[in-house]
């Protein structure tokens, strides 16, 4: 389970494009329908997308014209977890597309998720440094559950030509985007994902106002709880927010067994691959045949179920 705050992008004049309006991302956000395709909020399940953005928009008092006005997160699950999430929900084992389950279990398992993520949004609001508190209750936000991803241009497959811009991605695609508001409920705290520092006191307006937010421990506590919630066990490639140990050292562990990985297997191959073609492409192997072999190498081990940590 990956939770991801998304960056605000600035526009030609170097302001945020979360300073403004969110009817872009509101109405961007409202492009998939079907079973479940609607906003939620922490206690409505089927929100109209005009009262997401007035919502939204109004609630900026004390805000200044080129400050961030809200946010977009994101809850983005692993086929794996998904596949688990929709057997705890159906009784259905190794489910590999949605498009094996009747709408009425379709529709189970996304008002399932939605719960989730009303978790996690609670999880959200504890991890701001604050003189009180903080739950989703102070919250004003609206989630969207979508079952489909697309391919980009960023995608590996795209650029190596094995799929085109736009081609719907195989799997289950699972996730979900929320649109929160910078102000909570009341428009008198501002609470911006954005300040990375935690304990801080600033002195406002005679008072001390504690500032700041746990990236980690948000994103932490949600990948934990969705194990503790559905009993769930993480693969090596899920438990980038295991215990205390850093991404890069995660990292260094993992790229140092895909290399002893891929330099064994190239071993072999030199002793049982025969004639001058074969001999040259591993001596000489172009760039894309590379990139191919590295990407299923990597795939193939990352999908073990042994932890590298």
């Amino acid at each position: 389970m990956y939770s991801k705050l998304h960056r605000p992008e600035k526009n030609e004049l170097g302001v945020s494009v979360n300073a403004g309006s969110c009817v872009k991302l509101a109405h961007y956000l409202d492009k998939e329908s079907g079973i479940g395709k609607f906003f939620f909020s922490q206690n409505q399940d089927s929100v109209p997308l005009t009262e997401v953005i007035q919502k939204i928009d109004n609630n900026k008092k004390t805000l200044k014209n080129n400050q961030d006005k809200f946010y977009m997160l994101s809850y983005n699950p692993s086929q794996r977890e998904i596949a688990h999430l929709i057997k705890e929900v159906t009784g259905k084992d190794n489910v590999v597309a949605l498009s094996s389950l009747t709408d009425k279990e379709i529709e189970k398992v996304v008002s399932e998720f939605q719960d989730y993520v009303r978790d996690c949004m609670d999880i959200y609001a504890r991890n701001f440094n604050r003189n009180k508190d903080l739950s989703s209750e102070d919250l004003l936000w609206f989630g969207r559950v979508e079952t489909e991803r697309h391919y980009t241009y960023l995608d590996e497959e795209v650029k190596d030509g094995l799929r085109s811009k736009g081609d719907l991605k195989e799997g289950l695609q699972l996730h979900a985007h929320v649109i929160v508001s910078r102000m909570d409920v009341t428009q008198t705290i501002s609470l911006s994902p954005l300040a990375k520092s935690m304990g801080n006191v600033n002195v406002l307006n005679g008072k001390a106002v504690k500032n700041g937010f746990s990236m980690k421990g948000w994103q932490v506590d949600c990948f934990q709880h969705f194990g503790n919630k559905y009993g769930y066990i993480a693969n090596a490639d899920e438990r980038f927010y295991y215990h205390d140990s850093s991404y890069s050292s995660y990292k260094n562990k993992i790229q140092n067994k895909i290399i002893h990985e891929v330099m064994e297997d190239m071993k072999e191959e030199r002793q049982f691959m025969t004639g001058a073609r074969n001999i040259t492409l591993i001596l000489h192997p172009t760039k894309k045949s590379v990139k191919l072999y590295l990407k299923q190498k990597i795939k193939n081990i990352l999908l073990e179920n042994e932890s590298v940590i």
